[in-house]
């Protein structure tokens, strides 16, 4: 079964782990590299929460008032 996560598209393979960018660039990691690669995730999962939680408060509202230049139709 694939997954696509942002710009790549990931599948399980006998070897191991594939990821696949879309401009073509493939990774073909062993079973090994792909345990390393979880580990390093969950070590830095509290990190990237925050890291996240703070992207999500630099967003601006994208409710603007409108802002009426020509009065005629009142």
């Amino acid at each position: 079964m694939d997954a696509i996560i942002g710009r790549y598209r990931m599948s399980m393979e006998e070897t191991g782990l594939v990821l696949k960018h879309q401009a073509g660039i493939s990774f073909d990691l062993t079973v090994e590299e792909t345990m390393g690669l979880r580990d390093f995730i969950n070590i830095y999962q509290q990190t990237l929460v925050d890291m996240q939680e703070e992207k999500m408060d630099r967003q601006t509202d994208p409710g603007i008032a409108a802002i009426l230049l020509n009065k005629e139709d009142s």
